[in-house]
Parts: C-alpha cells; sequence; structure tokens
C-alpha cells in the first residue's frame, strides 16, 4: 500500500468512526491489519502512532456502543415483563 493509500484508508476509518459505521470499520480494520501483517516497516513511526490512537479510538466507541445497546436491551427486557404482568394482572381480575 502506498502513502497515499494507507492515508486514504486512515481517512476512511475516521470516516466510518464518525458514522459508527461498524460493517465498514470492520473490512478497513482487516484490510488494514493484512498491510501492516505484509509490510509493517514500510510505515513511517509519526503515522503509526496516528493509528494506534485512531484504532483506541474506534475500541472506545465500539464499547461505548455496546454498552449503550445492552443498556437499551435491559429496559426492553423490563418494559416486556411489565407489560406480561399487566396482562396477568387483568386477567385475573376478569376472572
Amino acid at each position: 500500500m502506498k502513502p497515499l493509500e494507507l492515508e486514504q484508508l486512515e481517512q476512511a476509518l475516521r470516516v466510518a468512526l464518525a458514522a459508527q459505521d461498524w460493517e465498514r470499520l470492520t473490512a478497513l480494520d482487516a484490510r488494514l491489519s493484512a498491510w501492516l501483517a505484509a509490510a509493517p516497516a514500510a510505515i513511517e513511526r509519526a503515522r503509526l502512532e496516528r493509528l494506534g490512537v485512531l484504532y483506541r479510538e474506534i475500541l472506545a466507541a465500539g464499547r461505548a456502543a455496546g454498552a449503550e445497546l445492552e443498556q437499551r436491551l435491559a429496559l426492553l427486557s423490563r418494559e416486556r415483563e411489565g407489560q406480561l404482568a399487566y396482562a396477568q394482572a387483568r386477567q385475573w381480575e376478569g376472572a
């Protein structure tokens, strides 16, 4: 991968992160990982550090999104339990 292509990949990662496009991030991550495995010495140290910072940002955003999703699912579960309890109470009142 040439420096320009790597720069474009870095920018694509930033765009996908901003959009929280997890599928795109997964694909870009695989592409970057393959490149790093094939030519780790070809990358300049400053760029590698920037990519490391970006990667940590992506991981943090993924954890935050996962935690938010977990909270939403827990809320839906509690609401569902409440609906079931209400329905049962209504059945008992009608009996």
